[in-house]
């Protein structure tokens, strides 16, 4: 079984970078399950009902979410129409924040998406009860983790310690591919998956917003960046009889808009 997750979408450079290579990389890769991070999608903050179908239109199976999830109150309308749409489980709320189980060639895979609590402003409640909640209630083949969090520590540390129950621990949220792909006991593991934005920006909003936001302390719009993106995502392969992942590869696709970029 080969699964696809692509990191964080930010806005419609990210959603044409994603239409443009995802099916050429499912045809070339062969890949069984496609999960995205949808939580940066619409505007860059939250998603909507329309852009979640046009994700389930070009090949998505599932969309996983983070501390962005409830920025567009339009989609809490619309989230009982929304079957593949998976929130942050330990977000303090009493909205849908169920994983999402899908039947990926005979087995079952149950897809979660947790917050990060280390500098995360948001108010969810622990990842270890949430992680453990899961497994608890929620039977299935495979674990495959979302993990939506700033430090890189609390994100290594939660894979070692779920790594002999779940088949994959992903990062997303910091929006910059990190080069430490591994297996930890038959888990896939990256700190995280990279952003699906524009290449040249501050983690995909604008550089002079930003620099007039962080620097000169000016309130600001929350912009998105425009120009060439990049692509980012990671293809994990699992074996199917073990029910344990065999490897795990980054794709990176930059836009050529530098000569020091090959």
């Amino acid at each position: 079984m080969k699964i696809l997750f692509l990191g964080d979408i930010v806005g419609k450079a990210g959603r044409d970078i994603i239409f443009h290579y995802l099916p050429i990389i499912k045809k070339e890769e062969k890949i069984d399950l496609t999960i995205a991070n949808g939580e940066n999608s619409a505007h860059g903050k939250g998603i909507t009902r329309k852009i979640y179908d046009r994700f389930k239109e070009v090949g998505i199976d599932c969309v996983t979410l983070g501390n962005h999830a409830y920025s567009k109150k339009e989609i809490i309308e619309h989230v009982d129409e929304c079957h593949d749409l998976v929130f942050p489980y330990n977000y303090a709320n009493d909205l849908r924040k169920e994983p999402k189980i899908l039947k990926v060639k005979g087995l079952s895979i149950c897809i979660c998406n947790i917050l990060g609590t280390a500098f995360m402003a948001e108010n969810a409640f622990d990842q270890y009860r949430a992680m453990d909640e899961i497994l608890t209630k929620y039977k299935a083949d495979l674990y495959f983790v979302d993990l939506h969090a700033e430090a890189t520590a609390e994100k290594i540390l939660f894979a070692h310690y779920y790594s002999d129950r779940l088949v994959a621990v992903c990062g997303t949220h910091t929006h910059v591919q990190t080069a430490d792909e591994r297996l930890i006991n038959g888990c896939a593991y990256i700190t995280d998956v990279g952003m699906n934005g524009v290449y040249d920006s501050i983690i995909g909003r604008d550089i002079e917003e930003m620099k007039a936001a962080m620097i000169k302390k000016e309130k600001t719009r929350f912009t998105v960046a425009s120009g060439p993106s990049i692509f980012c995502g990671v293809i994990i392969e699992i074996d199917e009889k073990t029910k344990r992942a065999i490897s795990i590869k980054r794709s990176q696709i930059r836009p050529h808009i530098d000569q020091n970029i090959v």
